[in-house]
């Protein structure tokens, strides 16, 4: 495998994983890989998962594809401005493994849900400008999903706290129908509690 020949194979590739390299040279070659991140040849975003430098790469895009998933909690909340903190870790939902990331990108945190519950989030525009989409859940899943893995978040004082600014179009609704797919009732209530507070903030 030459240099020239995986760099000419996957320049349009934001992120390469070992999956790729396999299918298109058949093999991988580990030493090699190494050898090339010594060289500054390739960069590793995590074991099994590279990216080529000098690329203009959407990191909301790497979150999606070093552990398959949907951008949420408090960053995708921070992005839609609903929470005024401005969040630098990259937070996502996954339908694989909880796991926390920390290359020359960034910071990611990613949170394991299951698979009836890994829905909810939509498709935007990467700010790169390679024709890919990356996913980000909607602002209501998005919320959904804070409680749903915050222990923390149990009651009204703790909703207050967040410092909401939700628009009169936030669909109380849609938390609803996500709640209806939970069978743990600890977790139920405290998301029952959310919807009962939204609708009070939101007459």
């Amino acid at each position: 495998m030459k240099y020239l020949d995986f760099l000419n194979h996957f320049s349009n590739f934001a992120v390469i994983s070992h999956q790729d390299i396999k299918n298109a040279f058949q093999k991988v070659n580990n030493v090699q890989l190494i050898n090339w991140q010594k060289q500054k040849k390739l960069l590793k975003l995590k074991r099994g998962f590279f990216t080529l430098p000098n690329q203009n790469i959407d990191t909301h895009l790497i979150a999606n594809k070093i552990n398959y998933s949907y951008i949420s909690l408090e960053y995708a909340l921070s992005y839609y401005q609903i929470i005024p903190d401005i969040t630098r870790v990259i937070t996502s939902v996954s339908k694989n493994s909880t796991e926390k990331i920390k290359n020359s990108f960034g910071n990611f945190h990613y949170h394991k849900i299951k698979k009836t519950l890994f829905t909810g989030f939509q498709l935007i525009p990467t700010s790169s400008s390679n024709n890919q989409f990356i996913r980000i859940a909607t602002p209501e899943k998005a919320l959904f999903d804070l409680v749903y893995f915050r222990s923390d978040l149990t009651e009204q004082k703790d909703f207050i706290s967040l410092r909401l600014q939700l628009d009169p179009k936030f669909n109380i609704l849609e938390i609803k129908k996500y709640t209806e797919l939970i069978k743990t009732n600890r977790i139920k209530i405290r998301l029952i509690n959310l919807i009962n507070w939204l609708y009070d903030q939101l007459k």
